[in-house]
């Protein structure tokens, strides 16, 4: 053996440049900052759900009633239904209370 350090090996060349996220690179001035995409807005609600709101809108100005936001939500929620739901529902609205039926 011999007292002699071995050789390095040589190292292999790099294939790729390191990477950073673009923060970083905005950070440090490579990149600009790019703007942002304004958000999504939601979809409107399927035409039947639509007539649906509308019926019940309807339903409760025929009986003098003026929803606030808590009833808008339900509203919207119970547009999602049936439409012969929504129909019993608005003939349920706009009824007598003192009748019998």
């Amino acid at each position: 053996m011999s007292d002699e350090d071995p050789a390095p090996r040589p190292a292999a060349p790099r294939r790729q440049q390191p990477m950073a996220d673009a923060e970083t690179l905005i950070d440090m001035g490579v990149l600009e900052e790019q703007p942002q995409p304004p958000p999504d807005e939601p979809p409107e609600p399927p035409a039947e759900e639509q007539a649906n709101t509308v019926a019940l809108d309807e339903a409760l100005a025929g009986a003098g009633i003026t929803p606030d936001t808590a009833d808008a939500e339900a509203i919207a929620e119970l547009a999602k239904l049936d439409p012969a739901v929504i129909d019993a529902i608005a003939k349920w609205v706009q009824r007598d209370p003192d009748s019998k039926e």
